[in-house]
């Protein structure tokens, strides 16, 4: 038979599996948390991104007309698109 594990015997195999856990399931990204980000997101903000430049929505998406770029981008070449600016 087993002798049953002292407790602190099985906390330091239980830090021992969480910290190799950490090391396998993080990655380096962006994105702060890569548990958070396994999904595909298919609606809300981080589901569009700027068509020039790829980056994902959030504030600073212009979609209005199905222009889908971020605002920056779009100051860029809004005169190109044949956009005037009046004041």
């Amino acid at each position: 038979l087993l002798a049953p594990l002292t407790r602190t015997a099985n906390f330091s195999r239980r830090r021992l599996f969480i910290s190799q856990l950490n090391l396998f399931t993080m990655a380096e990204t962006r994105v702060p948390n890569k548990l958070y980000s396994t999904h595909p997101k298919n609606y809300g903000k981080g589901s569009r991104q700027c068509v020039v430049t790829g980056r994902k929505g959030g504030n600073g998406l212009i979609r209005k007309y199905g222009i889908n770029m971020k605002r920056q981008a779009f100051r860029e070449r809004a005169l190109d698109m044949g956009w005037q600016k009046y004041s």
